[in-house]
């Protein structure tokens, strides 16, 4: 009727059927119109006290107490039909994949073996189960009977006799595989969506912590079906323990990827190890490589820094000849009359040499001082180390991202094979899991 795992007992609806011979109760049909048998309440006559020894029925014996049926021979048999709750020592190591034998253990409670000889039906080894009424959560797998001669301390010298039968069930497992082992395998599996989640969206660490708290409800679930022992941790309590440990290892990882991913140059540089065995070694193994969103902008900075540069010496050759030239026309104002540098009698044949000269930039090209020009090219120097450390800055900065979204990618492949690896590991363990509860009693 019932197995209650937290408490350890099961109930049994049962039909006892007892026999036995009293010659006192044997009598010559014809003497009594021919009657062969009759009925006699059970307080008339003289029974055997049989009792189930591990009952846990407030009243001990729950057993109806039917009339008897006497016969001529005095043959005397009795059917009481009882609701019995007997002990039953619940073994919860393969739940819910588990097969239960509880045991019930009729013998006389007063006669040893010397006065009542226990015996099974001749030809009988089992219980009878044809009035068996099958269960949404058990399935019968048979009752077999075994008899015990067994000595007690109290009574050293007589042997008393019992008749024990074992009830083997069978849990029915496609509730616990719907409601239960599903939704966990289901988590294990969403836990590997943690490492394809980018550290840009924020949400890695909330989604692990989440999938942790849906675990810790169902393994409260489960404990709440189970008794409080000690004796052995059930395999879908162990497959929770694994899937919630690499659920915690991967909010652990997560916080090691957060932290290589905004990592920057200011506060961290990236060590030669790193830099050779993950973002080298480790993404060639994973066929990884930086996203054009970098690699390309390494090259444009390196091409805008060359272009930079030649910008610079263009600008600074541009400037030089037009210093040099501003010097040659400050060198021909010299030559004015009256000017210490050339006599005044060669200043018209100097003139005439100017007239056929080359044209001489004009005034306004002439503009800029020494000391501006300086000026200038230390402001270009400047701007071009600024965009070079800028440079240097992003480059580290896309290094940093690039480890992170290799660790990201290594954790999915490793989290992959250790949640496949449990799982069957841990589920194909149990013995008899493919098996039909017809093929186990055959």
């Amino acid at each position: 009727m019932d197995v209650d795992e937290k408490n350890q007992v099961i109930q049994t609806n049962l039909w006892l059927i007892m026999q036995w011979s009293d010659y006192k109760l044997a009598w010559n049909p014809a003497d009594y119109e021919n009657i062969t048998e009759i009925r006699l309440p059970a307080k008339l006559l003289w029974k055997p006290d049989i009792l189930m020894y591990n009952s846990a029925d407030p009243k001990f014996d729950g057993s109806y107490p039917v009339n008897m049926v006497v016969y001529n021979s005095g043959f005397v048999q009795q059917m009481p039909p009882g609701i019995f709750t007997s002990s039953c020592l619940i073994n919860i190591r393969w739940f819910p994949f588990d097969i239960q034998s509880c045991q019930l253990k009729f013998g006389s409670w007063t006669y040893d073996g010397t006065k009542i000889n226990l015996k099974v039906q001749a030809g009988v080894s089992t219980g009878s189960t044809d009035g068996y009424r099958k269960s949404g959560e058990w399935d019968l797998l048979g009752v077999p009977v075994e008899r015990n001669v067994v000595l007690y301390d109290c009574c050293p010298d007589n042997p008393y006799i019992d008749l024990t039968y074992s009830i083997n069930v069978r849990r029915r497992k496609l509730y616990y595989l719907v409601n239960i082992v599903l939704p966990c395998v289901m988590l294990a599996v969403l836990t590997l969506l943690t490492f394809t989640i980018p550290c840009e969206a924020g949400e890695k660490i909330s989604f692990s912590v989440t999938i942790l708290l849906s675990l810790t409800v169902f393994q409260l679930m489960v404990a709440e079906a189970l008794p409080a022992t000690s004796d052995a941790v059930p395999v879908i309590a162990v497959y929770f323990c694994c899937v919630m440990l690499l659920n915690s290892s991967s909010v652990a990882f997560a916080v090691l990827v957060l932290s290589y991913h905004h990592r920057g140059a200011m506060t961290h540089r990236m060590p030669a190890y790193i830099k050779n065995g993950i973002c080298v070694w480790l993404a060639w193994l994973l066929r990884m490589k930086q996203s054009e969103e970098e690699e390309p902008r390494s090259a444009h900075h390196r091409g805008s820094s060359g272009k930079v540069s030649r910008l610079e010496r263009q600008e600074y050759s541009t400037l030089s000849s037009k210093s040099l030239m501003c010097n040659i026309r400050d060198e021909d104002d010299y030559s004015l009359p009256g000017s210490p540098h050339l006599p005044s009698a060669d200043f018209s044949i100097h003139k005439g040499k100017e007239v056929n000269r080359s044209p001489s930039p004009s005034l306004s090209d002439c503009t800029p001082t020494r000391t501006e020009l300086r000026t200038i090219l230390k402001e270009l120097r400047l701007i071009t180390e600024q965009m070079k450390k800028k440079q240097e800055e992003e480059k580290v900065v896309a290094d940093w991202k690039f480890a992170s979204r290799v660790i990201d990618r290594l954790l999915l492949w490793v989290f992959l094979i250790l949640t496949l690896t449990s799982t069957c590991a841990i589920l194909l363990t149990v013995p008899n899991m493919f098996a039909s509860s017809q093929e186990i009693i055959t």
